[in-house]
């Protein structure tokens, strides 16, 4: 069976065609928003390839559902930008309704709860899985700008939007308690939080 080519040649003035077939210039804020959720995507596989080369003998239950939890993301990112498509702004996405939201709160509560107060302006380092999962909080956070963009041009749903946002929240409470887990210890140039 002959094999498809990779290139299509159909992008070559500059046109790309969305998942519903209409057609829309490269340059547009609204692929601008995709292609930054695939930069995540790719950035997220990055992360758990360094989270697999770091993994303990035997981790704890948090680093087991951090693994599970990127490893469904980087499906559900490419669902999102479906979400961001093909579902109009007054209808409630899909794949990124309320529940799925209060799945990542519970997430970041766990790997919170799983390492030591959050001093302001923590230095992102340490681990290299654990400064791979910062970056993937700034490209995420770069997404979310790029969502936001969009929405005052073209409405977006409102659930894409508040997923974005605490998904970013999530990737940088992962990259602290993996530093936390390994024995690493963050500098900040903040106080303590008092709460």
């Amino acid at each position: 069976m002959p094999k498809s080519p990779i290139y299509t040649r159909n992008g070559d003035k500059g046109v790309t065609r969305l998942s519903t077939g209409q057609k829309i210039e490269k340059h547009s804020q609204r692929v601008n928003a995709y292609g930054t959720l695939y930069e995540l995507n790719a950035f997220i596989g990055q992360a758990r390839a360094q989270l697999r080369l770091a993994r303990p003998a035997d981790p704890a239950p948090p680093w087991r559902e951090l693994e599970l939890f990127l490893h469904d993301l980087q499906h559900r990112l490419f669902l999102v930008g479906g979400d961001l498509s093909a579902v109009h702004a007054d209808q409630e996405p899909e794949q990124t309704s309320q529940t799925l939201t209060k799945q990542l709160e519970s997430l970041a509560d766990l790997l919170r709860d799983s390492t030591p107060p959050w001093r302001p302006f923590t230095i992102p380092e340490g681990a290299m899985a654990a400064t791979s999962l910062y970056v993937a909080t700034t490209v995420c956070r770069r997404a979310e700008r790029e969502i936001w963009t969009l929405n005052k041009i073209e409405p977006v749903p409102h659930g894409v939007l508040t997923y974005m946002n605490r998904l970013s929240d999530v990737l940088f409470a992962a990259g602290r308690y993996v530093n936390a887990a390994m024995g690493i210890h963050e500098e900040s140039t903040g106080q303590p939080d008092t709460y």
